[in-house]
């Protein structure tokens, strides 16, 4: 590959992880849980904990090791009260098909009083030109939530 096709592919990789991950905002947003795991590697891995943003101690609240796990948690959810998520200081790391992702979320519960704030730190995959997530972890902040 020539140096300006190798920064063009890291680009639109970095912008097509970008959109990965806002596109699973947005349905979470739009209270379509179902659609989640369609983002995800059959494989994939997603992990919920308790921690904070500052130490390493955590707590592991759920771990869903399959897009097919990730579906039967996901899809109950709908029409639930569910969070407005907004995705900030998003950092994205391209190394050929694989990239790595940092981000903070920060979301009122729709409906409700409570709030939760937690960082994303994910592992991508491109297959078929197309991005997914391979591993998927989000660290709820203990004491900047009430979930």
């Amino acid at each position: 590959m020539t140096d300006l096709a190798e920064r063009l592919d890291r680009l639109e990789a970095r912008n097509a992880v970008a959109e990965l991950i806002y596109t699973y905002a947005r349905h979470i947003r739009r209270d379509e849980p179902e659609q989640v795991s369609a983002l995800f590697l059959p494989e994939g891995t997603f992990e919920i904990r308790d921690g904070h943003p500052d130490q390493p101690e955590y707590t592991v609240r759920e771990f869903h090791k399959s897009a097919q796990e990730v579906h039967d948690y996901m899809a109950p959810a709908k029409g639930r009260r569910h969070p407005v998520p907004l995705i900030r200081n998003l950092i994205i790391e391209i190394d050929g098909d694989t990239a790595t992702a940092n981000s903070v979320m920060d979301a009122k519960i729709y409906g409700t009083p409570h709030t939760t704030m937690g960082e994303y730190r994910d592992v991508c995959q491109r297959v078929d030109g197309r991005w997914y997530f391979k591993a998927r972890l989000f660290t709820i902040y203990k004491d900047a939530s009430a979930v």
